[in-house]
């Protein structure tokens, strides 16, 4: 029996069965129906469009998408890109299949859809989760940190958010990506083969595909490892490296065409902003502060325990440990993105929703800090250990009462502090 526990297949197995335990809960009755709708709607769209529906022509919808008179006629329209679709679609296709055979209707929207996105986001949590862990293994921290630290920031952000409650929205599979980048940027500058010249280039064309605003993630494979010193060198290796470039360009352009056909078909434009009159209106005065402070769904006011993340960063920069500019760089880019957008606070969102993406990127300062406190006095190392699980119980109660908008102008500290009190059952 410790032989057949001891494979890691049957771990992750029962990992994945525990997960659909948390998703069922959080899904029971009538919230099932909330999966296939707003935002969610608008990125999934696509499948039964193509599948199902044979294009976008009376199209069903709810509330995700819009109607857009088209130079052949009126159309479905969502804003959103289609690469949360093309990941979500081999689970899609399997509930295709197996509709019919358990009595429902293959429409898109009955039951087992609904689950193949629950299960898909999942998945992809879980491949993500994995990767860091592997990641961390590779750089020689040991056997418990490889574990502790994507297990933390799981429960302890607002991954455990989007991929258990809005496991339609399209973090938790950026969340996977930039995990997957994070790992082939590592084994690339490692190795230089065509494998990961590969599995570097396509994570980072999905990446831009899912939200182009995430382009900065460009940052990973040229800047990861190196230190100032190093710099000039990466940069001159990176603009050389014709392998890679070739390899980048055609997978972003393969995989942008599909979306390119969509605008022109709908809007007779290859290229279309479709956010219309939404755009980054304070780029010359960002919320930054704000983003990360506000009750307005501030990043480390919903994530405390990503302070630890950042806590890291700051040894990695005192102690002069190589690999700290990645993070800083970008992570201070995708503040300034954030806090540049129109609604800063991403509104109808649980925490920060767009710093789920760059989860990836504390997971190595998180285990230094983490080395750094086993290190230190006991009476700190108490503490700390109290803070974090005192974080991932509010994150993890909050996860479960939110229902609706906590931002809006009229949503401020007295409103946070009545929701966190409610997490205590006060």
């Amino acid at each position: 029996m410790s032989e057949l526990f001891s494979r890691g297949w049957l771990k992750w197995l029962l990992v994945l069965i525990a997960c659909i335990f948390v998703t069922n809960y959080f899904h029971s009755g009538k919230k099932i129906n909330g999966v296939i709708w707003s935002d969610q709607e608008g990125y999934y769209i696509y499948l039964p469009a193509v599948f199902i529906n044979g294009g976008f022509e009376n199209l069903p919808f709810i509330n995700g998408c819009g109607i857009y008179e088209s130079p052949n006629g009126p159309r479905t329209f969502t804003k959103y890109t289609y690469g949360v679709a093309l990941l979500e679609s081999p689970f899609f296709l399997v509930a295709h299949a197996a509709a019919p055979l358990f009595g429902f209707e293959r429409d898109g929207r009955s039951l087992p859809y609904i689950w193949a996105i629950l299960l898909a986001a999942i998945c992809y949590m879980l491949i993500g989760l994995s990767l860091l862990s592997k990641l961390l293994r590779e750089l020689t921290f040991g056997s418990t940190i490889p574990w502790l630290i994507p297990l933390g920031i799981l429960l302890g952000t607002n991954l455990f958010y989007y991929t258990f409650r809005e496991a339609g929205m399209s973090h938790v599979y950026s969340f996977f990506l930039l995990s997957l980048l994070l790992y082939a940027s590592h084994r690339r500058w490692l190795s230089r083969s065509w494998k990961w010249d590969l599995l570097s280039a396509i994570p980072l064309a999905l990446i831009i595909l899912i939200r182009p605003t995430n382009a900065i993630a460009i940052l990973i494979p040229l800047l990861w490892g190196a230190g100032f010193s190093e710099l000039p060198k990466r940069i001159r290796e990176s603009v050389t490296d014709f392998r890679w470039l070739l390899l980048f360009s055609a997978a972003l352009i393969i995989l942008f065409l599909p979306q390119l056909f969509y605008w022109k078909s709908i809007t007779g434009n290859y290229i279309y902003y479709s956010y219309g009159d939404e755009g980054f209106i304070y780029w010359n005065r960002p919320k930054i502060i704000q983003v990360l402070l506000s009750p307005q769904n501030g990043w480390l006011i919903y994530s405390p325990l990503a302070m630890m993340g950042l806590a890291g960063i700051g040894v990695m920069m005192k102690e002069k440990v190589s690999g700290w500019l990645l993070p800083v760089v970008l992570l201070s880019l995708a503040t300034y993105v954030f806090g540049s957008w129109w609604a800063w606070w991403f509104g109808g969102a649980y925490g920060h929703r767009c710093f789920v993406d760059f989860l990836p990127l504390l997971a190595v300062p998180a285990a230094i800090a983490y080395l750094k406190i086993r290190a230190s006095h006991l009476w700190l190392r108490f503490a700390v250990a109290a803070f974090a699980l005192l974080a991932i119980f509010v994150n993890i109660r909050m996860s479960d009462f939110y229902h609706g908008m906590w931002d809006g102008p009229n949503w401020g500290w007295a409103d946070y502090l009545e929701k966190l009190a409610s997490a205590f059952y006060l």
